[in-house]
Parts: structure tokens; C-alpha cells; sequence
């Protein structure tokens, strides 16, 4: 296969740039969207996601499946859908307030100069999903006049599509991004039986006005030290192991993703610990959706997240059994938390700053962070094609970084894992990891 095609400055040809406003004007009442504390937390780093598509058909009362007809099937269906995604509409106008102008969404259009296959059966995941997304984009710090939410379609010379979308971290989470593709994707497919209500909560939970205001974004993306790998766990080994762990540690049906990141952790400490002669003292942070425990709608739009943590200071720290452990005790303690007032990201952040310090820049060398996204449906965004073959990430935002989702069969994971270079060819070679992935 012509993997070395990707490197090609002619892979990729642009055939449309335009944007997209909403079909009606947003009303004066919802000019501007205040930010959250946590919002004002992030940057404008974009949650890039990509939708692969190998085989698209469209309905029977369209015979053309010209580039030309996809683009303005989703072009009409995305100005509909920012009728209730207004925000993404607009422009950050500081790091507190979206100026909800109907400006309008990026949306290009290309050609690529493959076929699917080459992308999806690239030993190097993170580099060939990228080809789908607008060059250099993707997690990029673009918080001074960028666009809020930028869409790509991508048709293959075999025929397939891919549309990826990248969406302003600053007005809401991955469950945000969850809520909008398919909401964009029903109103391509049935715009008429179609009804969409996402509720932007903006400063009406975690109001920036109960604390400093955080003139600057504290989290920005950095992918100049990072390396990413796709790493596949499949539901057999997967298995075997949360039961041993089950047994071992006393966590009744540990998950999926507790034990996947709890491995990937030991993984990765035991590989920047190689080159010394003790183990790097290391904290892992997870970030937590809190929609359920603030009895919030799955339908809210906006960052409501917190974290839980553990730290690993000794070899017992990082035993499986002692890992999956603490992540489930982690995860108890934060239902039990009343989740505004005692929030453990707001709390990070606030005491951070009165130290004068970066959120998480503290004692322990390392800290690794883990997004969970396992049981998202991202594998039921039709937007009448079929489900997708796969949903792609592209490289980035950080090191230390395990983002976990489904696989499209079965009840496996597939992690992306973002590390360090000279700690990523530690990493891979690990025994352990091998074994459960070969």
C-alpha cells in the first residue's frame, strides 16, 4: 500500500472554502454567551473528531453522488443545526464572552487523492486521520478571532467520505461535541421529522463571578514533545484481565476503561522511569463528565467536568490491582462531592493561580492525564450513509495524555496514547503491553 502518499503535497486538493451562517438570526437576547469558569479554563484548543464513511449511497430520490450534492446536503443541514448551535456561530470575543454574531462556521470541502483503505490501514493512525482535518488545525491555541467550529468533508477516489469536525473546546466538552454531530447528522438525514434543543449553560453553572477572573486561558495545547499511538485492546484479553484484576483487588466488574488506563499508566511510568535508578513519582488525573451528578440533560452544552486523581510515588503504587483500586475509589468520592462547590478542577485551578503556577505544574514530575469516552455512541452518527467505519483523532493536544473510546465491534478500547518521544519507544517495547495487545 502507498503508505508514503501521505507525505504528498498533491494528496490533497481544496475544491470549496466558504462558511455556513444559521438559517435564522440568533435573537438579540442571546447576543452573548457568558463562559463558565471552567470555559475560561481552557483555550480555544479545537476537540478535532473525524467521521469515515467507505461506502456512501445516497437516498432514492437522489441520483447524484457528485461531491457537489454531499456538500450542499450538509452545508444545508449544518445552517439549520447552528439555529441551536448559535454559539459556535460567533466570535470569542474576550476569555469570558462569545459575541453570538452569526458569523458563521468554516466549512471546506477536498478531494483526496487515495483510496480509504490507505488511510484506515496506516500503521501510524494519528498521521493518517489527520489528512482529513484542515491542515495544522486540529488542537491548535486559536483563541484570538478563530472560528469557532470548522467542518471538513473529504471524498476518496474510492468513493468513501470522511467529515471531520473540529469544535471550540471553549464552549463545551466531549459530550458537547457528542450532542452536535448528532444533531447535525439527524438533520441531514430527516430534516423534517427533526428537533433539536441543546441547553448552553454557559455561566449559569460555575459561575466565573464566585471566583478571580482568569484573564488568560490556563490549559493550552503543546504538540511539539508529542508522539501518538493507536493501541487496540480487544474484548478477549480485555476480559481475562479485569477479571484477574476483579479478584485481586476486590473492585466488583472493574471497567473497561479503569483497567485500559490503569495499564496504560503503569505503562508509561515504568518507561520514563527506565533511564533512573528509582520510579518517577507520578500523578494521573481524570477528567470527569458531571452531568448526571449535577442532574443536568445529556443535552447540556458547555465544559461541566471535573477530575478525580491518584498518585504513584512507590512500585506497590503502581500494581494493577492497586490502581484500578483507587480509580474506583476516585470515582466513588466524586459522586459523593457536591459538584460546584466542591469541584476538584475548580479547586486545581483556583489554588494553582494563587500560587502563581500552571494548573497541575506541582511536586510530581510526571502528571498523565486520561479522557474517557468509552459507551459514547460515536458509532451511531448517520448522517445517512451508515454508520462510519471508523472515528479518527489526529495527533495531540499534549503529552502524557490516554484517550480512550469504543472500537466499532465488540466491547474493546481503542486508546490513543500521547507521550513523550524518547518515553514512547520505552513504552511500546513494554513486555506486559505487548502480551495483552498481541
Amino acid at each position: 500500500m502507498a503508505f508514503a502518499l501521505l507525505s504528498s503535497p498533491s494528496l490533497v486538493s481544496v475544491c470549496d472554502k466558504t462558511f455556513i451562517k444559521p438559517s435564522s438570526l440568533t435573537p438579540p437576547t442571546l447576543r452573548y454567551h457568558k463562559l463558565s469558569y471552567i470555559d475560561q479554563f481552557h483555550s480555544n484548543m479545537y476537540i478535532p473528531l473525524a467521521f469515515f464513511y467507505p461506502k456512501v449511497q445516497q437516498r432514492e430520490e437522489s441520483t447524484d453522488n457528485e461531491l457537489s450534492h454531499i456538500v450542499h446536503l450538509l452545508q444545508t443541514s449544518l445552517s439549520k443545526t447552528l439555529v441551536s448551535y448559535y454559539p459556535y456561530a460567533g466570535k470569542l470575543r474576550d476569555n469570558a464572552i462569545v459575541d453570538c454574531n452569526d458569523m458563521g462556521a468554516e466549512f471546506l470541502s477536498v478531494r483526496i487523492n487515495c483510496t480509504m483503505s490507505e488511510i484506515l490501514d496506516h500503521p501510524d493512525a494519528s498521521q493518517a486521520e489527520s489528512i482529513v482535518f484542515p491542515k495544522d488545525l486540529p488542537w491548535a491555541n486559536n483563541y484570538e478571532g478563530g472560528n469557532l467550529l470548522v467542518a471538513q468533508v473529504s471524498k476518496f477516489d474510492c468513493g468513501g467520505i470522511a467529515i471531520s469536525v473540529c469544535l471550540s473546546h471553549k464552549i463545551g466538552d466531549g459530550t458537547s461535541v457528542l450532542n452536535f454531530v448528532n444533531d447535525w447528522s439527524r438533520m441531514t438525514y430527516s430534516p423534517m421529522t427533526t428537533t433539536l434543543a441543546p441547553k448552553f449553560v454557559g455561566d449559569s453553572v460555575f459561575s466565573a463571578n464566585n471566583y478571580s477572573p482568569i484573564i488568560a486561558p490556563q490549559m493550552l495545547s503543546n504538540v511539539s514533545e508529542c508522539v501518538q499511538k493507536r493501541i487496540i485492546f480487544h474484548k478477549i484479553k480485555l476480559d481475562a484481565l479485569r477479571a484477574k484484576v476483579a479478584a485481586e483487588s476486590g473492585v466488583e466488574n472493574p471497567t473497561r476503561a479503569e483497567v485500559v488506563s490503569a495499564i496504560l499508566f503503569r505503562c508509561a511510568i515504568k518507561a520514563a522511569s527506565s533511564t533512573t535508578s528509582s520510579m518517577v513519582p507520578s500523578k494521573f488525573v481524570h477528567f470527569l463528565n458531571v452531568r448526571s451528578m449535577m442532574k443536568c440533560r445529556p443535552s447540556a452544552i458547555g465544559n461541566i467536568l471535573s477530575i478525580f486523581s491518584t498518585t504513584a510515588t512507590k512500585e506497590e503504587d503502581i500494581e494493577l490491582p492497586t490502581l484500578v483500586h483507587n480509580l474506583r475509589k476516585g470515582v466513588e468520592k466524586s459522586y459523593k462531592k457536591d459538584q460546584v462547590e466542591q469541584n476538584e478542577l475548580i479547586l486545581e485551578v483556583v489554588e494553582s493561580m494563587r500560587k502563581g503556577k500552571k494548573p497541575f505544574d506541582e511536586e510530581y514530575e510526571n502528571v498523565y492525564s486520561c479522557s474517557n469516552v468509552c459507551r459514547f455512541p460515536f458509532y451511531n452518527v448517520d448522517f445517512g450513509w451508515g454508520k462510519p467505519e471508523r472515528v479518527g483523532l489526529p495527533n495531540g493536544p499534549f503529552k502524557n495524555l490516554f484517550f480512550l473510546k469504543d472500537l466499532k465491534i465488540g466491547q474493546g478500547v481503542d486508546a490513543r496514547v500521547m507521550l513523550q518521544k524518547q518515553h514512547m519507544s520505552e513504552f511500546e517495547r513494554d513486555e506486559e503491553l505487548l502480551e495483552l495487545i498481541s
